[in-house]
């Protein structure tokens, strides 16, 4: 949820989405072409399994490919994760290879509102055994470590507004949302956490407060952290001399 993450950048973003866009399209930034790289490795993954009967680690393996020698690993890795996941399909569910594959893929979704409420999910898994759902957002690079306050507590936010959507339209009717999930395949890690509903009303008060801020035309104030890095408006929104701390976030 952009708006949660920097205020100043969704200001930037409400007023000239076109240059957002064209930056996210021809930026050469190779941490961005990276984290594409593997969101597609990732995604056609589960296109390659579901059309061979029997699953080995080995074949999994062999379905992520990627000409990137780093995001390659990356994929191999990840793999591995879902190899591991599979072992527990197998064990745990009466119907593994259902619960295993995805629910939905890079799934757009969009809640009209006083301004409509649009999100992209990389991805939704069933959780085992039960009408539950999980969360899952692929997220490369050191900043996205969850361990970290910051980091978690922005991910609770656009998660939980990924929530609202979903329930909302009710995209998957008989199921509810319970859980998150960030794959880290720069860290090598994964995290899984349960959505609160403190973290749900925390983002429907973060709405009114972005409808209310936009009526009022402010103020928009701005978060500096490492995410600033890859904002196209970083050169407009720090001074030079501020750009040098965004190093103390190593």
């Amino acid at each position: 949820m952009m708006y949660k993450k920097c205020a100043k950048q969704f200001n930037y973003f409400y007023h000239d989405n076109e240059s957002y866009k064209q930056y996210n399209q021809v930026s050469g930034s190779d941490a961005l072409i990276k984290g594409q790289l593997f969101h597609n490795g990732a995604d056609d993954f589960f296109d390659v399994i579901k059309k061979q009967e029997n699953w080995t680690l080995e074949f999994f393996k062999s379905a992520v490919k990627s000409k990137h020698e780093e995001v390659q690993k990356w994929l191999e890795w990840f793999a591995e994760q879902e190899w591991n996941r599979w072992i527990q399909c197998r064990v745990e569910s009466l119907d593994p290879k259902a619960e295993f594959m995805p629910m939905a893929k890079e799934l757009q979704i969009t809640m009209p509102d006083v301004i409509d409420r649009t999100g992209h999910v990389d991805r939704i898994d069933k959780v085992i055994g039960k009408k539950e759902l999980q969360i899952v957002e692929y997220k490369t690079g050191k900043s996205y470590n969850m361990d970290k306050t910051w980091a978690a507590t922005s991910m609770n936010a656009e998660i939980g507004f990924y929530v609202q959507i979903l329930n909302s339209i009710n995209q998957f009717p008989g199921y509810k949302i319970k859980e998150w999930k960030v794959i880290n395949p720069t860290l090598e890690t994964t995290w899984v956490n349960k959505i609160s509903p403190i973290s749900l009303k925390a983002v429907e008060t973060t709405f009114n407060t972005i409808v209310e801020s936009i009526n009022n035309k402010g103020p928009f104030e701005r978060t500096v952290s490492p995410l600033c890095r890859y904002c196209p408006y970083v050169e407009d929104c720090l001074f030079s001399d501020e750009i040098d701390i965004l190093g103390e976030f190593e």
